[in-house]
């Protein structure tokens, strides 16, 4: 009896096994298939903001979307609308770049948690240069527009204006 519930146990754990092992190659597909989709929605968010159009690049955001900064503070789209539209507009900040970089994709069934480091290059009336680096993990969600960020967990936030570090 032992023997049979051994052997049966041994058989289960080999057919899992091979179940992964044939999972393991969609996700990679998926991955694949998913990294050049994402950055291109990077790349639409980047250059709306570029153009300070604050509802064009949070077109790619889902409706109950949220930022988390590095205090933990939180943020949901309306609140990260009205924020964007005053720095901006108040400021006169004009973006010369803004570039995202994936340092990692992972395809879960829920959706895709995105590593990246994002870049952002300006000046703040017209002669006052600023750079934003940050490192974010961020969440993307099917949805039957296409895959949109649900949350941004922002990890490190670092500004320099005119080449000295200000974080608030």
């Amino acid at each position: 009896m032992t023997f049979s519930i051994a052997k049966n146990t041994l058989c289960a754990l080999g057919l899992f096994a091979t179940a992964i092992a044939a999972i393991q190659p969609v996700y990679a597909e998926n991955k694949a298939a998913l990294l050049p989709i994402i950055q291109t929605n990077y790349d639409r968010i980047n250059a709306a903001f570029v153009r300070k159009d604050v509802k064009g690049a949070t077109a790619y955001f889902t409706p109950d979307y949220v930022s988390i900064n590095p205090k933990g503070e939180k943020q949901n789209l309306e609140a990260f609308r009205s924020h964007y539209n005053t720095v901006l507009n108040r400021f006169n900040i004009k973006l010369t770049s803004n570039k995202t970089t994936i340092k990692d994709l992972t395809v879960s069934p829920t959706g895709i948690d995105v590593s990246i480091v994002q870049q952002t290059e300006g000046t703040i009336a017209g002669f006052n240069k600023i750079v934003i680096s940050q490192t974010s993990k961020n969440f993307w969600l099917k949805t039957p527009q296409g895959w949109r960020l649900k949350q941004s967990n922002i990890l490190t936030n670092q500004t320099t204006f005119n080449g000295k570090v200000f974080n608030d």
